[in-house]
C-alpha cells in the first residue's frame, strides 16, 4: 500500500511540475502566429493601397461628372419644354391666321363669282 501511495504522490508531483513549467509558456505565446511581413510585401501592400485610393478618387470623379451631366440634361429638358410651349402657341396663332385668310378668300371668291360678266 505504501508503494501505491508513493507512486501516486510521485505521479502527482510530476504532473504538477509539468503544469507549472508549461502554463507560463502557453500564456506567453502570441494568439496567432503570423509571420512578419518582409519589406517587399509591405511595399506591395502600400502600392495596392495607393492603387485602391486612386481607383476610389477616379470613381468619385466619374460620379461627379455624371451628376453634372444629369443636371445639364435636366436644364436642357426644361428649356426644350419651354421652346415646345412657345412653338405650340405660335402654331395655334398661325392656324388661326390661316383659317381667317381662307375664310376671307372664300368670301372674296363668292364676291367675284357674284359679279356679272
Amino acid at each position: 500500500m505504501k508503494r501505491f501511495f508513493y507512486s501516486a504522490a510521485a505521479l502527482a508531483s510530476v504532473a504538477i511540475l509539468f503544469c507549472c513549467l508549461n502554463l507560463p509558456r502557453a500564456g506567453a505565446q502570441p494568439a496567432s502566429k503570423e509571420p512578419a511581413l518582409t519589406p517587399a510585401q509591405q511595399a506591395d501592400g502600400q502600392r495596392a493601397a495607393a492603387e485602391q485610393q486612386e481607383r476610389i478618387q477616379r470613381y468619385n470623379q466619374l460620379v461627379q461628372e455624371q451628376e453634372d451631366k444629369a443636371k445639364r440634361v435636366e436644364s436642357l429638358l426644361v428649356r426644350q419644354e419651354q421652346l415646345m410651349t412657345k412653338q405650340e402657341a405660335a402654331f395655334e396663332r398661325f392656324e388661326k391666321i390661316l383659317d381667317t385668310w381662307e375664310r376671307q378668300q372664300k368670301q372674296y371668291q363668292k364676291y367675284l363669282d357674284s359679279l356679272k360678266k
